[in-house]
């Protein structure tokens, strides 16, 4: 995920209650919180979870963090997720990794010991939850609004880091400090998180990310990781993108696509990152309608998404981000015609009102007529 110039330190803007006590280490804190937890549990298998449908981030984290609480604490984790995956990429990391979840819609009343939340946090409104505690949150995203966080109990370990490029990134440290020797599974699965997430080091990647990059890059499977970054396209995609060229239209340096219904939700992520591939674009909004939700990605060079995001979607619908990146969604009453039009028209309004004056003065011209 792209970052920006003007991305806050990982110790600099998060909420109280929110991040690890200054100056503590991060596995000794987290090994503190589950050996003082052991007793309650009973036996009882800690769940790995995510956000819906998890990218190759979410992924890397979930199963990097169970072979982490498997070596190194000796718990057997579940791990599960909802939502179904779309994008190519994705599709391909599960299904090149084996990777194997289970439902969360399918664990029905089953009692774990707590929940270990990766890559979200509790509150965002793409994130969905058993009724059960919260015991730990590894993530790298500015926190949700307080709105959205009330109702929630105290989380005995919560590492969110602003400045790091991957949740991934995270997850292996914890690995390192802990001394596991990371098996080429797992490095694969942390490697596509990384390299996901930061455009293979190009995009905000810290020293930390660096790292975490090579090291597990040098034990993964690299075949495999071809395979993953260069997926097979079903027509669909083609048939899509061809729709996302013919409705998107430039204002300057800003590029703006509303898609109306769409086939696959993840086509509003990846036109996004298209869009702002065109030469001398700087801000990038794309929105499209998916099962009932109104799903909005806001890409952005050398400024940040999220408070560009907050004045897009003015108390409509729930959204997160951090650095050049944000993503929103708007709940859908009927999801017909006149109902998507109206948000498009909404939207289209505030971004005008917000983009710069000599944007907003350029000729609207649609995407797929530039020469």
């Amino acid at each position: 995920m792209p970052m920006t110039k003007n991305q806050p330190s990982a110790s600099r803007g998060l909420p109280e209650g929110i991040g690890l006590p200054e100056g503590v280490d991060s596995l000794v804190h987290l090994r503190r919180v589950i050996d003082g937890l052991r007793t309650e549990w009973k036996g009882r298998r800690p769940l790995v979870l995510s956000h819906r449908s998890p990218d190759p981030d979410a992924l890397g984290a979930m199963f990097g963090l169970g072979f982490l609480l498997r070596e190194a604490f000796g718990l057997e984790p579940e791990i599960a997720a909802t939502g179904a995956i779309h994008r190519a990429e994705n599709l391909a990391m599960v299904g090149e990794l084996g990777l194997e979840y289970r439902e969360l819609s399918e664990l029905g009343s089953e009692r774990f010991a707590g929940i270990f939340l990766v890559d979200t946090q509790p509150g965002f409104g793409h994130t969905l939850l058993l009724d059960q505690p919260i015991v730990g949150v590894f993530d790298h995203h500015r926190p949700p609004v307080e709105e959205a966080r009330a109702g929630f109990d105290p989380i005995p370990h919560y590492d969110v880091r602003l400045g790091i490029g991957a949740t991934s990134t995270i997850i292996y440290e914890y690995c390192k400090k802990a001394g596991l020797q990371i098996d080429a599974h797992t490095a694969t699965a942390l490697c596509c998180g990384v390299r996901f997430d930061t455009g293979d080091l190009s995009q905000g990647a810290t020293a930390l990310d660096t790292e975490a990059f090579y090291e597990t890059f040098r034990i993964a499977d690299r075949s495999m990781l071809a395979r993953i970054a260069r997926p097979n396209l079903p027509p669909a995609y083609f048939s899509e993108l061809h729709r996302s060229l013919a409705r998107g239209r430039r204002y300057g340096k800003v590029m703006v696509g509303f898609l109306g219904n769409m086939r696959n939700p993840e086509s509003v992520a990846e036109t996004a990152d298209f869009f702002l591939r065109m030469e001398g674009a700087e801000v990038s909004l794309v929105g499209g309608a998916f099962e009932g939700r109104y799903h909005l990605s806001l890409r952005c060079l050398d400024r940040e998404a999220y408070p560009l995001m907050e004045a897009i979607l003015k108390d409509e619908g729930s959204f997160g981000g951090r650095g050049g990146v944000a993503g929103g969604q708007i709940p859908l009453e009927t999801g017909d015609d006149l109902e998507l039009k109206r948000i498009e028209r909404r939207l289209r309004a505030r971004v005008m009102r917000i983009i710069d004056p000599e944007d907003r003065e350029s000729p609207s011209q649609p995407i797929s007529k530039l020469v």
